[in-house]
């Protein structure tokens, strides 16, 4: 048998050869890869072992300048396999499908955001005000500076209004005052100097790169729909919008450990355009708030350095006490064998400020109990036993996850911006009635669980992301009625890659995107 693109034969007896070296006498062996056209990944097993050690090497030589792909190879004791390749399919074992690459989850925006007012570049020379009082406290530092170091701060040299010009209108945004006077001071601080506490500002050329690298801005957070895409509020409440990443905000510096600062030229209602936010390796959650400006940085860092406190460090470095890294509270909270979950909840601290929370190990639990937390967003519940999740009263909540051994979904009625439910395991069966009431239910995650009546499912007007295991999937497929038009497909467990192809034609007749290759053969 052979159809598809031609030229798999080589590889697929590579494959198989590779398949046999490893599995032995077993049958029913499978190896599985995905190569993205720079790298391979693989998965192989047999009836013996969940997990086999495959050599690539040759299979990799064979790959080398082709596309990227998914192709799977299936070995029986004989010698006689089976391959299958498709172009398009990500992922198997766990199997994942994406029918619309265009897809985002809220709060995820494309680029082509509304322009933020006096973002447009004109070109026009920084505000004289601002660019005095930059100057002003850049000086005072450069005096404090060499006062402890006996030199100079290392700073690269200062450019000109043309340069600030020629940058703004290759990424189309003129930069806040502050971040422009920087620049005509100093291009750049990548020795640490301390000017801007523990971070430092990059080069105006960096900048640009970083704006213009991938999607226009900064950030992209859990942008892909197998991500958790929830998106968390930065506090203080109000001054950041909700947003997984923002066509203005604009990277500028870094801590040289992971981490970036960036400018928000389009703050939320209580916030202010040029606000200084964090993100990166240590940053869990939502952009951390750093500073209404740089302008307050800066002011912040000097009047440290004019009270003496500071720390002269090793190299260039003179540290300031400052508190532009105080740390909020956690966006989120574990809790875990509570013996009166009520007075736990009323014990938390700050509890405004919770956005997220782990319930683990506990009993018969009823989520009302969490409405004193007025920003709580996401809910987690775990090993519990029968949950009713009234959630009314949780007007924020967008994500519900419940690992538990009975779900009274009911109580879910008519939540207004409910659109991430994640029901794992349930050994009950699920009456999913109710979630025809839910009108931004977006995503639904029901592997392992009991479901006898696909009919809700189905008829889910807002539904874009399915989780499924493949039993589930092959009673959805065989209920009969019409499957939902889904941005992706999630399949738990092993699946093979026939499947996938199957389920890509099951539910994507819309997207006609990729070939099949499939061939058989044997060794002998």
């Amino acid at each position: 048998m052979t159809s598809g693109e031609p030229g798999f034969g080589a590889i697929a007896r590579a494959m198989a050869e590779a398949l046999r070296a490893n599995a032995g006498s077993a049958s029913g062996a499978t190896l599985q890869l995905r190569h993205t056209g720079s790298a391979i990944s693989c998965r192989a097993w047999n009836n013996a072992w969940a997990n086999l050690s495959v050599d690539l090497l040759p299979i990799a030589k064979l790959l080398r300048g082709r596309p990227p792909s998914a192709l799977e190879v299936q070995l029986a004791a004989d010698g006689s396999y089976t391959f299958t390749a498709r172009p398009d399919i990500a992922t198997v074992s766990p199997g994942r499908l994406v029918f619309d690459p265009g897809f985002r989850y809220p709060g995820h925006p494309r680029p082509g955001l509304p322009r933020p007012a006096g973002t447009e570049p004109t070109g026009a020379p920084t505000d004289p005000a601002v660019l005095a009082e930059v100057t002003r406290l850049t000086s005072e530092f450069a005096e404090l500076y060499a006062g402890i170091k006996g030199g100079p701060p290392p700073w690269a040299s200062g450019l000109g209004e043309a340069d600030l010009a020629a940058a703004e209108a290759r990424i189309g945004v003129r930069l806040p005052e502050d971040l422009r006077a920087l620049y005509l001071v100093a291009d750049g601080d990548m020795r640490e100097s301390g000017l801007l506490g523990p971070y430092c500002h990059e080069s105006l050329g960096r900048l640009v790169h970083h704006y213009l690298d991938g999607e226009p801005g900064s950030y992209g957070w859990d942008d892909d729909p197998d991500d958790d895409g929830l998106v968390f509020e930065t506090p203080p409440f109000g001054h950041v919008k909700r947003l997984s990443r923002n066509d203005w905000w604009v990277t500028f510096g870094t801590d040289l450990a992971g981490n970036f600062l960036l400018v928000d030229l389009d703050p939320a209602e209580r916030g202010r355009a040029g606000q200084v936010l964090e993100y990166g390796r240590d940053i869990y959650g939502p952009p951390r708030y750093v500073a209404p400006s740089i302008t307050a940085m800066l002011t912040e860092v000097v009047e440290a350095l004019r009270a003496g406190k500071y720390e002269s460090r090793y190299g260039a470095t003179v540290a300031a006490e400052t508190g532009l890294r105080e740390e909020p509270r956690s966006f989120d909270e574990g809790i875990s064998d509570a013996a009166d979950l009520p007075a736990t909840v009323a014990g938390l601290a700050g509890p405004e400020l919770v956005q997220q929370v782990y319930l683990n190990d506990l009993g018969d639990v009823d989520l009302a109990v969490f409405e004193p937390l007025t920003s709580l967003r996401s809910l987690s519940v775990n090993r519990a036993g029968a949950v009713t999740p009234t959630i009314r009263g949780l007007e924020a909540l967008e994500s519900v996850q419940i690992h538990a051994s009975r779900v009274e979904l009911a109580a879910l009625a008519g939540h207004p911006v409910l659109w991430d439910l994640q029901l794992a395991d349930s050994p009950a069966p699920l009456d999913l009635t109710v979630l025809r009431t839910l009108p931004n239910l977006t995503r639904l995650s029901l592997e392992g669980s009991a479901v006898p009546d696909w009919g809700p499912v189905c008829a889910l007007p807002a539904l874009r992301v399915l989780k499924l295991d493949m039993a589930q999937v092959r009673a959805l497929l065989g209920s009969g009625h019409p499957l939902p038009r889904l941005a992706a497909l999630f399949v738990s467990g092993r699946t093979t890659l026939p499947e996938m192809n199957a389920l890509r034609l099951a539910f994507g007749e819309h997207d006609a995107a990729g070939t099949v290759t499939e061939l058989s053969g044997a060794l002998t």
